[in-house]
Order: C-alpha cells, then sequence, then structure tokens
C-alpha cells in the first residue's frame, strides 16, 4: 500500500502528493495512486509530464486524462522506476506532474503523443 502526504509546491503553491513508495514495483506502478489524484484534482486539458529526479530530464506526453494512470504504470514498471516519489499539478504549463527515477534509459526523454494504445515520438518536421 502506498501512502502519500499532500503538500503545496514551494513555488508555485500548486497541490503536490509526496508518496511513499512501499509496494508499487510490484503491484500497480502507481496505477491507482495516479488515477485517485486525478480524480481529486481533474484538468481535462493538461499535459502529463514525468520528471526524472535523477537527471532533471522530463517526458511531457499529450494524452487524453483518462489514459494518464497506465501510461505512469507502463513507465514506472519498464524503466524501473522506484521511487515514484511525487505526483502534482503545474498549473504554468498545465500539466500532472510525476516524480520518478528513470533507470534503464529504455524510454528517451522529449516530446511524445499517446495514440492507439502507444507513445510516439513527436517528429519535428516544417
Amino acid at each position: 500500500m502506498s501512502n502519500y502526504e499532500i503538500t503545496k509546491h514551494q513555488i508555485t503553491g500548486d497541490v503536490l502528493w509526496k508518496i511513499e513508495d512501499t509496494d508499487l514495483a510490484i503491484t500497480d506502478g502507481g496505477l491507482r495512486i495516479v488515477k485517485e489524484f486525478i480524480e481529486k484534482n481533474n484538468y481535462n486539458d493538461y499535459t502529463l509530464s514525468i520528471f526524472d529526479e535523477m537527471t532533471g530530464n522530463t517526458i511531457e506526453i499529450d494524452t487524453d486524462i483518462k489514459e494518464m494512470p497506465t501510461i505512469v504504470s507502463r513507465i514506472y514498471m519498464e524503466e524501473h522506476a522506484t521511487p515514484l516519489s511525487f505526483i502534482g499539478l503545474n498549473k504554468l504549463t498545465k500539466s500532472y506532474v510525476v516524480g520518478m527515477n528513470i533507470t534503464k534509459g529504455r524510454i528517451e526523454f522529449g516530446n511524445y503523443i499517446f495514440k492507439n494504445n502507444e507513445l510516439k515520438k513527436y517528429s519535428r518536421e516544417i
């Protein structure tokens, strides 16, 4: 069971849950807790940002709000990303932000769209 402490971001004042990641690697990879956070803090026009606490880099994902818990869980499990340390809002960037340690490097940092049940990296063709 994962526990969390509700707090606010020290600069923006946005809601933040600090997570005690006790069993996410052997259960659902954060699916339940992300779903719960979104249900309590619902913004349909927000994107998803995965923040790698080891490097400070992000994975930015445009997706439907309903898909976010599944995407977080997939990335967490694929990257063996223990700990999942926080989930919060960033009203400045209009995104949900999830902090974890990206340890395997299977997904590149950058911008993605989630379509047809898979992550697709944005290409910048002009």
